[in-house]
């Protein structure tokens, strides 16, 4: 398991609206009557100094998931035996953008931290935000997920050897295609990352962009996919890729409206994290979900308890309740279609219903993809993110145009493939601005984005410089690739 340092306090911000999702636990008794394979779990655990609360008590998720994971979740939470029990009758929501997450926990008011990426709660256990799951309870629960799963960590520990997370879910990165549009534009069906940067997706620019990608600060998912492209090809590499990549797609707000683009055939790749690809594939015929040959990971998807709950007992129960056999069996809901981490929601009503989702976890259990360096993801993930929507982004018109030009240059004769790739190399290399901060020329490399990553992280006003000072870069490079290739084919 890796091991991260502690860092200082975290980013204090005033939040202005914070939608908060409550769902009322109604309807308990006609629920547990329906489901009668609702665990009967009890929070056995002695050292909580916490005791049973009171009849109408509320537990806070602060959560990534969306609204169809909490439908399914909280019905059947609240009829287990552990929440009647301790009088839990409500599950209060709170899902904002994982920038608010370390104020939340900081001012109190929330139990359990659920979903939202290895990285997030990485973050969140560097700046002690995280309640250790040292509890004899905690620690048989831990016993029930395995150590590691294709190659990736399903448990964290921090720097003094303390479990501090436990995957609840697992996911692998890929695109799901939608075949009926790939035929009727006669495009061949891609099978890596490499394959999405090829001239051939951007044949019908700049009219009809045929990938679909989610622009990267509103979707952790799709921002695992930047950073598993940005380590598996290597950093220029990886990026001129992606440059090539953005160039052939239309950029999405989130992850959702990105996978809609090929579920409702407006795109024919979107990028695709595996539960929402089999949703699609499950719900379209059309579609399928592909990880990319070599290159992809598997992710254990945390959950964890807060350090300032005052609940850390009913914390407990929940995460009890998530990690039990039928709480990972819910999972394999059709509206849901995710991954479970535990082999036994197999063996469940819903579990042995779905033998094409038992499959494909079997399948993930056996993948072998890229030494995915978690790390790394930690300390360069806020200067990713940004990076990647001030020249993807916020450049998109200017990015589209050259590669486009470029394209039509190579489908017209007028370039061969050799020089596609030079132009395009261009293109793509990271870009280089003069520091806010020192007045020193930087190019945007793996040491540059480690050395700001935290101004990135706690300085708006810094942040905003170079945000800007990138996109005017990239706006730049990109003009200045387009003109550079209209002299050489004069």
């Amino acid at each position: 398991m890796s091991e991260f340092e502690t860092a200082g306090s975290s980013k204090t911000m005033f939040i202005a609206i914070i939608v908060i999702i409550v769902i009322v636990g109604g309807g308990i008794a006609g629920f547990m009557l329906l489901n009668p394979g609702t665990p009967t779990t009890t929070n056995t655990n002695t050292t909580s100094t916490t005791t049973t609360e009171p009849e109408g008590t509320t537990i806070t998720v602060l959560t990534r998931h969306d609204v169809s994971i909490r439908a399914v979740y909280e019905p059947a939470f609240l009829a287990s035996a552990f929440a009647v029990a301790n009088g839990i009758t409500d599950v209060q929501w709170k899902a904002p953008s994982g920038e608010f997450w370390n104020d939340l926990i900081n001012a109190g008011d929330v139990d359990v931290c659920w979903g939202g990426g290895p990285t997030l709660f990485d973050q969140l256990m560097r700046d002690d935000l995280l309640a250790p799951l040292d509890s004899p309870l905690m620690q048989e629960v831990a016993d029930r997920v395995l150590d590691e799963i294709g190659g990736a960590d399903m448990k964290r520990n921090n720097s003094e050897n303390q479990l501090i997370w436990i995957a609840a879910a697992i996911s692998t990165f890929g695109f799901t295609v939608n075949h009926a549009f790939l035929d009727d534009k006669s495009l061949p069906t891609p099978h890596k990352w490499t394959d999405l940067a090829n001239a051939t997706y951007g044949q019908y620019l700049t009219a009809i962009p045929t990938i679909a990608m989610g622009n990267a600060p509103g979707t952790t998912s799709n921002t695992r996919i930047y950073e598993i492209i940005s380590q598996a090809l290597g950093w220029d590499e990886g990026w001129i890729n992606m440059a090539r990549m953005a160039g052939n797609s239309k950029i999405e707000a989130g992850s959702v409206e990105t996978q809609a683009a090929s579920e409702n055939g407006d795109v024919g790749i979107s990028m695709s994290i595996d539960f929402y690809g089999y949703l699609t594939q499950f719900r379209n015929p059309d579609c399928e979900y592909i990880v990319p040959t070599g290159q992809s990971i598997v992710n254990g998807d945390p959950i964890a308890i807060a350090e300032t709950s005052t609940k850390k007992n009913l914390a407990e129960g929940f995460v009890d309740f998530i990690l039990s056999p039928y709480g990972q069996s819910l999972w394999l809901s059709e509206s849901i279609r995710r991954m479970p981490v535990m082999a036994e929601a197999f063996s469940e009503p819903l579990g042995l219903a779905a033998p094409d989702l038992y499959a494909a976890y079997n399948a993930t259990l056996e993948n072998v993809g890229i030494d995915f360096n978690d790390t790394i993801s930690l300390l360069t993930n806020m200067a990713l993110i940004s990076y990647w929507e001030s020249v993807f982004f916020t450049a998109h018109d200017e990015l589209v145009d050259c590669w486009s030009a470029i394209v039509d240059a190579y489908y017209d004769g007028d370039i061969n493939e050799e020089e596609l790739n030079d132009f395009a190399a261009d293109m793509g290399t990271p870009v280089s601005i003069l520091d806010p901060k020192t007045s020193v020329l930087e190019k945007f490399t793996l040491d540059y984005a480690t050395r700001i990553n935290n101004d990135m992280i706690y300085d708006d006003s810094y942040k905003a410089q170079v945000q800007s000072s990138w996109a005017n870069a990239a706006k730049l490079q990109y003009n200045s690739v387009l003109s550079a290739l209209l002299a050489y084919i004069a």
